[in-house]
């Protein structure tokens, strides 16, 4: 089994509820790569840090969660993987979530277990496709030499 750290972005307006979650995702082996209280700062910090997934508030001043998702699908693409955690519960408001481009949705409080769940999943996934990317450069490295074919 591929194995690989993820790297997560905290992006929540309420410093106490940010800090918390922030200690659970180390405690629980995950790299910490930035925290933010806002979607503008969110926005900065998953643009500078690359990670693989960024975990969201939807209420938060200056840019909303909806909005940072939107701008982080239609500027950066599929990946970081983007995580919903979030006072909101309606029906409405999930639907609005994946029309913004965010992957998964949880409800605060959030059952632990279940998110940290689907981080470990999203770390294997990680891992999986970084491990075929090398196999597939190596392959290719193999099929240039054996033609005889050295370099670009």
């Amino acid at each position: 089994m591929p194995n690989r750290t993820l790297r997560v972005v905290v992006v929540e307006d309420n410093y106490d509820a940010n800090a918390a979650l922030s200690k659970l995702l180390e405690k629980s082996g995950f790299e910490l790569v930035g925290r933010a209280y806002d979607g503008n700062s969110g926005w900065s910090v998953i643009r500078e840090k690359k990670p693989d997934v960024a975990i969201l508030d939807i209420a938060m001043p200056a840019l909303d969660g909806y909005g940072l998702a939107r701008r982080v699908r239609s500027e950066i693409g599929s990946r970081p993987w983007l995580v919903a955690l979030t006072g909101f519960g309606m029906d409405s408001e999930k639907a609005e979530a994946t029309r913004a481009g965010i992957d998964a949705y949880f409800c605060k409080p959030a059952d632990w277990a279940a998110l940290e769940s689907l981080l470990h999943h999203y770390a294997y996934s990680a891992a999986s496709e970084r491990a075929d990317s090398v196999s597939a450069c190596h392959s290719l490295d193999s099929q240039s030499a054996s033609s005889g074919h050295c370099g670009p």
